[in-house]
């Protein structure tokens, strides 16, 4: 193995023993880095490293009493091909893997409703698109609406369906097998066998102790037909199969009545609005941010905050604007203040932590002064009643840091984004999926996994810097601290992957309060794998440790130095590129759509290769050329002149 001189150096920031810093990061843990990508499903029922979903939007989601991520339908890409999807997936966090459980792998399905009420293995929901989820407190996932697929029809959906993992079958509970229905309402706070909501999507959903669900508003059908923006709240009683219209009105498009900020009233309500975010807080209050929808007269993009009381049955306006497209206030990142405010937005995501805190992020509106595709990350301290800006950009359109796959790191940053799914996991840390945004350069669908961590360093000493050298097989680790303090010993930690690590050496800490260097090698000659990592576990005398940053070596040669000529191009291009050893190489040049336009595979031989592909056949535009060889893929943007 022909083996790379490499140099990793990172400058860390100093950390006091006697302090504690608290950060925010970003880890990208799983999918791609660019967008339109297709899925792959490997087998049905199985987990696999190399099985992912494909790149969509408005997908459903919930998280199961075990804590992993179950993913629904959307608007992407299967294994081919793009449109509306109905597959089903689970995603564990400690093993990192996806699995394919259910659905179809083939877009535009339609839904076997079976007998309603009774479960089947051949029942399954068609493809949808902006339906709503929520778990159950007997870990079954229900799916409310949305739009797409009937067994017959295409449209705004009502049917209400519930999934059984320990059965693997679904089950059409409620609702009809027609699309673009209109509501039944009944009477205010009754509930009643026939009341039914419209045909929607874009709305939102909580469930509360006793295990009924709520419903409020989305876009689709009130009691006459008609459609539109919807600020009606319901509850579903899972006991007795039945709805209650509980607040909010029975027609569309409805502005809000806002009353007096933070004081609780019975007239107080939203206006219609769909695409919004929600939560609940530890005391069962439901909380409703933002949205496209109506303010007291106009439409538009909201950024107000409301609380809604259950017991009481009321709104609280609590903060935020009146107005529509307002700009927001982002004071001093990671600062909490009570002028500080997200701009007004929609199709954004949101979460609860475990301490109560409500998370918002990105969405489609407006940052400081511009509206566009929005990356900040926002937490709100219901008890304060005041907002934090804490990630993330106060400008729009931001192209995505993805750093190294499975590596924390200050730096990484998702790109702004729609439409993604959230949620939060079982140890507090938030995740996130996929949705319409930006990678490191594009727009596009996405299927790139998130996870955001808080972490408090209280780090020992002063690590100043740690770095290393890969020479012949041998890591060579140096670094060096300062005021050594309370410190006993460094343990050097190793990974393959960038996420498993385990134990490889320890150094003896000296205790000096000056600085000192420290070095230790790790001989890897019998280990296979391209990529090595190390980190430095810092343990003090009492038994607290931390974690330095990470390094890591590429233990193939350099990059295969793609050069494509002439690009812009309209006939015949010539990809030049270095290869390492006789063999194979494959191109695929895809579209913006994430649609492969051409496929050429050539055998070449060691050094520098050539290559001539004919692309007179491909229409002008923008292409992605990837050309996988000995030493993986690269890939450049290729433009296609008239």
């Amino acid at each position: 193995m022909k083996t790379s001189l490499l140099f990793f150096i990172f400058f860390l920031p100093a950390f006091s023993f006697s302090q504690s810093s608290t950060s925010t990061f970003l880890t990208w843990m799983k999918g791609d880095n660019t967008i339109n990508q297709v899925g792959t499903y490997g087998t049905q029922g199985a987990a696999a490293t190399g099985n992912k979903p494909g790149a969509r939007d408005f997908s459903a989601t919930w998280k199961d009493n075990a804590g992993n991520l179950w993913l629904f339908g959307g608007y992407g890409y299967d294994d081919n091909s793009l449109g509306y999807l109905n597959d089903l997936w689970k995603y564990n966090p400690s093993t990192n893997q996806w699995s394919w459980i259910k659905g179809d792998h083939t877009i535009g399905q339609t839904a076997v409703y079976g007998t309603q009420g009774v479960a089947n293995a051949s029942n399954k929901p068609g493809s949808i698109y902006a339906s709503i989820s929520w778990t159950d407190n007997n870990g079954n996932l229900w799916l409310f609406g949305g739009f797409g697929n009937t067994d017959n029809d295409f449209g705004l959906l009502n049917d209400l369906w519930k999934y059984n993992p320990a059965t693997n079958q679904w089950t059409w509970i409620k609702g009809d097998k027609s699309v673009d229905e209109p509501g039944v309402y009944g009477s205010q706070g009754n509930a009643n066998n026939n009341n039914k909501p419209g045909a929607r999507y874009g709305s939102r959903t909580w469930t509360d102790a006793t295990g009924n669900v709520w419903l409020f508003g989305g876009y689709g059908l009130d009691k006459n037909g008609d459609a539109g923006m919807l600020n009606d709240l319901w509850k579903y009683n899972t006991s007795f199969n039945q709805w209650t219209w509980i607040n909010g009105d029975d027609v569309i498009d409805k502005p809000g009545v806002f009353g007096v900020q933070g004081v609780a009233a019975v007239t107080n309500k939203p206006g219609g609005r769909y695409v919004s975010v929600s939560w609940k807080d530890n005391s069962g209050n439901f909380w409703l941010f933002g949205g496209s929808g109506f303010n007291e007269s106009t439409q538009g993009s909201l950024n107000d905050l409301w609380k809604y009381n259950p017991s009481t049955n009321q709104w609280t306006w609590v903060k935020g604007d009146k107005i529509i497209n307002g700009a927001g206030a982002y004071g001093t990142q990671g600062s909490a203040d009570a002028n500080n405010k997200p701009g007004a937005r929609y199709v954004s995501v949101s979460w609860t932590d475990l301490t109560g805190n409500l998370w918002l992020f990105g969405g489609y509106g407006y940052a400081s002064v511009n509206e566009g595709y929005l990356n900040d990350l926002w937490k709100y301290n219901p008890s304060t009643n005041q907002w934090s800006w804490i990630k993330g950009d106060n400008n729009i359109d931001q192209t995505a840091v993805y750093g190294v796959q499975g590596m924390p790191s200050l730096t990484n940053k998702s790109g702004s984004r729609t439409s993604c799914v959230s949620w939060t996991g079982s140890n507090g840390d938030l995740w996130l999926f996929g949705g319409y945004g930006f990678d490191t350069n594009d727009a596009g669908i996405l299927n790139d996994l998130w996870k955001i961590s808080s972490m408090t360093s209280p780090l020992p000493l002063q690590l100043i810097s740690f770095s290393g050298v890969l020479n012949n097989d041998i890591a060579q680790l140096l670094w060096q601290t300062d005021q050594e303090l309370n410190v006993s010993h460094f343990t050097i930690e190793r990974s393959f992957d960038g996420i498993h690590f385990t134990a490889t050496g320890n150094v003896n800490a000296t205790g000096n309060l000056y600085k000192t260097d420290y070095h230790f090698n790790d001989d890897i000659h019998s280990r296979a794998e391209q990529k090595v990592f190390y980190r430095l576990r810092i343990t003090d005398k009492d038994g607290h440790y931390t974690y330095s940053k990470i390094v890591w070596f590429d233990r193939s040669s350099a990059p295969m130095a793609l050069h494509i000529f002439p690009n812009p191009a309209s006939s015949v291009i010539n990809a030049s590129f270095d290869q390492i050893r006789t063999g194979p190489v494959t191109i695929h040049i895809t579209d913006m759509k994430g649609i492969r336009v051409l496929n050429q595979t050539e055998n070449v031989g060691t050094g520098r290769a050539s290559i001539n592909i004919d692309v007179s056949r491909l229409s002008a535009g923008n292409y992605v050329f990837s050309l996988t060889g000995a030493t993986g893929t690269i890939q450049q943007k290729l433009v296609i002149a008239q």
